[in-house]
């Protein structure tokens, strides 16, 4: 906890000077890095003020900060016409509903890149993007669906778990969801350990998921809206307290200078 105290007082610093230097008229490749950092550092902030300090309201405000940076840069990537950066980039939205902000989620989903960028993402990603806003907006079966099947296709252990989370969602069954997410958790774990053995690990943008499983947290947020959540269920990397409900109200703050 030691260490991750300290991150979030160096995440603090960086937070400040990158605000600084984002401006209007910055290229979008500059534009799109320095807000995706952000994104990182609002995420260590959070990630520590909900395992150091017990506070999860912090932790669901600061979620809500990446989340609304990443909204005004593709608001502001749109406005200009650039290229959108690549669907990957999901933390930001897993945030948002991880926070059970619903009104910002579907703004980023319905504002982030559709196409497959396969200079930039794998297949995979793309395909877990793109099922995801389906789910934040609209939501329904027929959207779904297809996203659903197309990740079942790629054959992939770690995409079938998700696919069968997406379809438990839809058909309200909180047995098969249950069940399909407890082995997604077991395969998130066997990755993250692997990847905390790696020196090769980038140390800051890797500690927030050392601990949180953002996505993981969103999922469980989505079987919430569907009424088909068990709270009686404890899964690692998804600490109770970061299912509660966010009571507090997200003002729009600490955000990049990019416009609404």
């Amino acid at each position: 906890m030691a260490k991750l105290a300290a991150l979030r007082e160096d995440s603090g610093r960086a937070i400040l000077q990158l605000m600084r230097q984002v401006e209007p008229t910055t290229s979008r490749d500059v534009l799109v890095r320095t807000v995706d950092e952000l994104c990182v550092h609002f995420h260590v902030v959070a990630v520590a003020t909900l395992l150091v300090d017990g506070d999860p309201q912090g932790f669901f405000l600061n979620l809500c900060r990446a989340a609304e940076n990443w909204r005004r840069l593709l608001t502001h990537c749109r406005l200009k016409q650039w290229a959108l950066p690549a669907s990957r980039h999901m933390d930001p939205l897993f945030g948002a509903i991880a926070a059970g902000h619903w009104s910002l989620a579907r703004q980023v989903a319905e504002l982030s890149e559709t196409r497959w960028l396969p200079d930039e993402e794998y297949r995979s990603e793309h395909a877990r993007a793109q099922l995801f806003h389906a789910m934040v907006s609209p939501g329904t079966r027929d959207v779904v669906i297809p996203r659903v099947e197309a990740m079942e296709g790629l054959g992939l252990e770690t995409e079938t778990d998700r696919a069968a989370c997406a379809r438990a969602l839809l058909d309200g069954d909180a047995e098969a969801f249950s069940e399909a997410f407890k082995h997604a958790v077991l395969v998130h774990g066997e990755d993250i350990e692997k990847r905390a053995k790696l020196f090769t690990t980038p140390v800051t943008r890797f500690a927030p998921k050392r601990a949180i499983w953002l996505e993981g947290l969103a999922l469980l947020r989505l079987s919430e809206r569907a009424d088909i959540a068990r709270y009686d269920e404890h899964f690692r990397y998804c600490p109770p307290l970061a299912r509660t409900p966010m009571t507090s109200q997200y003002a729009g703050d600490w955000v990049v200078s990019l416009g609404p």
